[in-house]
């Protein structure tokens, strides 16, 4: 279980509510990268028997273009699919790599593909894997 303090959550009515917060100006979350992000907040909240049955909204404060002014859009997660867990792990590596290669890059290090030739992950000896 990964520890999990919610920044909020509130009850109406005998009704819990989880709201997530999208402030983004443009570039809100959308399609498969939404999906993945209802995926684990969701997973996280199943985890929790408190937090189980709240109902899970995300509250998107963007813009619909870029001369318009920000507008509120309530989406219920409910209605986001979620991903499989096979295509959840893939994304979830290749967002690990692309971390471990911002940071190397910050760090002045070669770029791991002039490190190693072939096309092996590159592992952190310290570092458990995402899914082990």
């Amino acid at each position: 279980m990964v520890p999990f303090d919610p920044p909020m959550i509130y009850g109406v009515g005998g009704q819990l509510y989880f709201p997530w917060f999208s402030l983004w100006r443009s570039n809100p979350l959308a399609d498969e990268r939404l999906s993945l992000f209802v995926t684990l907040v969701d997973e996280v909240l199943m985890d929790d028997p408190d937090l189980e049955t709240a109902r899970f909204e995300i509250l998107d404060f963007s813009c619909p273009d870029s001369k318009s002014p920000r507008s509120l859009t309530v989406v219920d997660a409910r209605d986001i699919p979620r991903v499989a867990e096979a295509r959840k792990k893939e994304m979830l590596e290749a967002f690990a790599e692309g971390y471990f290669q911002a940071v190397a890059a910050l760090k002045g290090e070669p770029k791991p593909a002039e490190e190693r030739p072939d096309d092996t992950p590159r592992t952190d000896p310290d570092q458990p894997g995402l899914f082990d």
